[in-house]
């Protein structure tokens, strides 16, 4: 948080009061320009500014030889506080930094080190009903849980560790505990299971009380499971399955995966992803009638990748087999075949060149009782050079 410069926040007063509002300063009874710094050089005590028009004080400033350092208070038009903070030599917030209802109650209340948030962050409504209770440290929220205006939690989010009083019963350090979670409204929209801090399950629903998200850990790994509605059912559209990790929490999606699984509207399998140090070593795929649809494998790594497909039709019968490079060219054999099994064409690609790139270079093609019907050379311009046996050009 920087300390604003005088005349920003002269400005910023003269629109809190109203576009006529005329705001004038004192320190010690005297006038005193603000944004003059030679009328606040080496000046120590206390800048008030007030309302020309109603008297009403409209903010305060603390001044320590002519510099704005320590406390910072503004008001209302009505000169009710709304905020106060203290800031250091560098015009940036220092210890508790605070805003307020115009009824008085707190409104919010953090604490600062150099303008950066640390520790507790509270959050209030007009009643002094928490509204939101976070916890920082390194500049990233440690724990978060948020309420209705019924108290009731809309959202939980758990440290490692304990870090606050509030954390440690729904946060499971006192032991496993399940907690609801519910809309503005008061509607039942989740529920979430910690112990000690980790996410054990989570649970989130859809407006008819069907299950739309999932989340936990099963076999000792991370499972996240969507949902689709389907005559008034949920099912399962998507599982994710990710390795053991102990430094990610259960809420992150990022991380090594296991395995990548979808479904069909009738539950039936359609595709599956194997994962290994981080890389897809296999995908699958069926069709709703529970034939086998694809299988590629992936080898190597960098130029040396590969990827080796095998395409099938609604029968599962092999229809084609190809071999690609990690940026989807051509390399090596492709091979078509007719629904009787037989080969129907065999194609030849060269290696990727410098570019990636690849062109192909030999193809032979069969009828389907297995006669040799081509074997072409394709030469670098696209143009065929036959062996024997084939059709002419």
């Amino acid at each position: 948080m920087q300390r604003l410069p005088a005349l920003l926040l002269l400005a910023l007063g003269t629109c809190a009061t109203g576009a006529n509002a005329i705001i004038r300063c004192e320190f010690n009874g005297k006038p005193v320009n603000p944004s003059n710094g030679a009328e606040t050089a080496g000046l120590t005590g206390l800048l008030r500014c007030r309302d020309e028009n109603t008297g009403q004080l409209q903010r305060e400033q603390e001044l320590k030889d002519g510099k704005y350092l320590g406390k910072e208070r503004f008001f209302d038009r009505e000169g009710k506080l709304l905020r106060e903070r203290s800031v250091n030599e560098r015009g940036n917030s220092q210890g508790r930094v605070a805003e307020f209802w115009p009824n008085g109650q707190l409104k919010r209340e953090e604490f600062a080190e150099n303008g950066s948030t640390v520790g507790a962050v509270r959050r209030f409504d007009g009643n002094g009903r928490p509204e939101r209770l976070s916890f920082h440290t390194g500049g990233q929220e440690q724990f978060v849980i948020e309420y209705n205006a019924a108290g009731q939690p809309t959202r939980l989010q758990c440290p490692r560790t304990s870090v606050l009083p509030e954390d440690r019963k729904p946060c499971g350090f006192e032991g496993a505990v399940d907690t609801p979670l519910f809309t503005s409204a008061g509607a039942k929209t989740g529920q979430v299971r910690y112990d000690q801090g980790r996410l054990l399950l989570s649970t989130e629903w859809t407006g008819e009380g069907l299950v739309a998200q999932q989340m936990l850990f099963e076999e000792g790994r991370r499972v996240h499971r969507s949902f689709f509605t389907e005559g008034g059912k949920s099912v399962l559209r998507e599982e994710r399955i990710f390795l053991p990790d102990e430094q990610r929490f259960l809420r992150d999606t990022r991380g090594p995966l296991h395995s990548l699984r979808r479904f069909g509207s009738t539950g039936q399998l359609t595709e599956q992803h194997s994962y290994a140090d981080g890389r897809e070593v296999l995908l699958e795929r069926w069709y709703l009638n529970g034939a086998a649809r694809e299988r590629s494998t992936m080898t190597g790594t960098g130029e040396a990748a590969r990827i080796q497909r095998e395409l099938r039709d609604d029968e599962g019968r092999l229809t084609r087999k190809e071999t690609l490079t990690e940026q989807q060219q051509r390399t090596g054999v492709q091979q078509l075949f007719y629904p009787n099994g037989r080969l129907a064409q065999e194609d030849r690609y060269t290696a990727p060149d410098a570019r990636g790139r690849t062109r192909l270079e030999a193809r032979k093609q069969w009828d389907d009782s297995g006669k040799l019907l081509a074997d072409d050379t394709i030469l670098e311009d696209g143009s065929r050079q036959r062996k024997a046996g084939g059709l002419d050009s």
